[in-house]
């Protein structure tokens, strides 16, 4: 007897949750029989097989996130402003090389600044990464000091010893003559000396494997793939705000995906950038935006990795891919069912959908396609994969898709012989069909 076995989400709530249920088909043989059985019984069962989405979780611990970059340590002070006693040191810009370059053409941050803003980031750039003391700072305006700093962390993931910063306002009358600018570190200079040569010894073990002439989503792709499988979702790592927790600890949380998403994505020369907001539920969340092939997109590699999604303790055989794709290189219309932007700076327009990961991969249905499924399917057990998820355009026809495929039980034309595990999402409208 050939059985279809659902996971069914709620669709009014996408974190939700799962209710399980075992659809038992006909036992009497033969396709055409049991594709036009109607009268089918449903009954809950105990410990089926099933598989779950990442959007199915709200909150996968108790604890809460550690924070993304806007909420970096902060500390001010104020002073009494005396022109006499100020001194050279409080009121002359510092020296900036010539030779030294503060951002790159994929500094996207920088590139959202006004110009008197870029003043303000080249002198917080060299302060942090030059570890000096009391920088005097071309604004005034502690908004904009903040503001500043938060684009110079958002560009340069490389600094991963910075955790926020310190600035002394000197007043006088109650107006701000002059603002100090002092960061605050995790590691010392010569911590950060022992570690970046490391850290950069390992992104070049990744990197050297990208075939040049590869497309921008295939080395995007390649990348995402290669920071999901190797981490494991800790919330407890350490050093879980920046790369180190990746690529040397292979433990980490939201921020420190994106951070090494854009670190080595930028040394392919794509641009990518960090983002930073909340989920559904109001969780704290950090993700990014990449250019692929001259279009913006989001992408989250977090919700990419099967450590964050599975569950400690489950019921039952939990079928779980290694790896999730729907959040690979998705337009703003698609990251905003369960994401929302909260930045320092505009984000790009995201619209399109040509490097979408079901696009690109032949998984992205505008119909009951038959064709296009069989060589899905084709492709995927060839392949060995371990599941089919299927994308639809819309609500029609996701509607059509899972009438087809589930109601009228037509999976068994691509899946003759077999139970079928599988799992549904009417928000995302997407298919999930188990191969193993």
């Amino acid at each position: 007897m050939k059985r279809l076995l659902a996971v069914l989400g709620v669709s009014a709530a996408i974190f939700a949750g799962l209710i399980i249920y075992s659809v038992v088909g006909l036992d009497t043989p033969g396709k055409e029989t049991f594709m036009h059985k109607v009268d089918v019984e449903v009954t809950p069962i105990a410990s089926p097989v099933r598989i779950e989405e990442p959007v199915k979780k709200e909150v996968r611990n108790a604890e809460p996130e550690p924070a993304p970059v806007e909420d970096a340590i902060v500390e001010a002070k104020e002073e009494d402003w005396n022109e006499e006693s100020a001194g050279e040191s409080l009121t002359e810009p510092i020296d900036i090389p010539e030779n030294l370059s503060t951002h790159d053409p994929l500094s996207y941050a920088y590139s959202r600044l006004s110009d008197n803003e870029k003043t303000v980031y080249d002198e917080v750039y060299v302060g942090l990464t030059q570890y000096m003391r009391d920088v005097p700072v071309s604004t005034t305006d502690p908004s904009i000091l903040d503001k500043v700093f938060n684009c110079v962390m958002i560009d340069h993931p490389e600094i991963f010893y910075v955790n926020g910063y310190r600035y002394t306002k000197f007043t006088a009358g109650g107006v701000i003559k002059r603002i100090i600018f002092n960061g605050s570190y995790t590691y010392g200079q010569d911590e950060r000396d022992a570690i970046a040569p490391d850290i950069d010894t390992v992104a070049q073990g990744i990197l050297m494997n990208v075939y040049p002439g590869a497309s921008d989503y295939d080395k995007i792709k390649y990348i995402f793939d290669v920071i999901v499988l190797q981490t494991e979702y800790d919330i407890g790592s350490t050093d879980n705000q920046n790369v180190i927790s990746v690529l040397l600890n292979k433990r980490s949380v939201c921020q420190g995906y994106a951070k090494t998403m854009q670190l080595l994505l930028n040394r392919l020369g794509i641009p990518c950038s960090l983002v930073t907001g909340s989920v559904i539920g109001g969780e704290r969340h950090a993700w990014n935006i990449v250019c692929a092939d001259g279009e913006w997109y989001y992408l989250d590699a977090t919700w990419g990795d099967a450590s964050y999604i599975r569950s400690d303790e489950s019921d039952g055989e939990v079928i779980v891919p290694d790896i999730n794709y729907d959040y690979l290189l998705v337009p703003y219309s698609e990251i905003s069912l369960t994401h929302r932007v909260e930045s320092v700076i505009d984000m790009p327009d995201c619209v399109s959908w040509n490097d979408n990961y079901y696009v690109r991969e032949g998984l992205y249905f505008t119909d009951y396609d038959p064709e296009g499924l069989t060589q899905a399917f084709n492709r995927a057990i060839s392949a060995g994969a371990g599941y089919v998820a299927l994308k639809c355009s819309d609500a029609g026809s996701y509607q059509r898709m899972y009438s087809e495929l589930v109601d009228n039980q037509h999976i068994f034309d691509y899946l003759p012989g077999k139970d079928v595990a599988y799992s549904y999402n009417e928000d995302t409208h997407k298919l999930l069909f188990a191969l193993k």
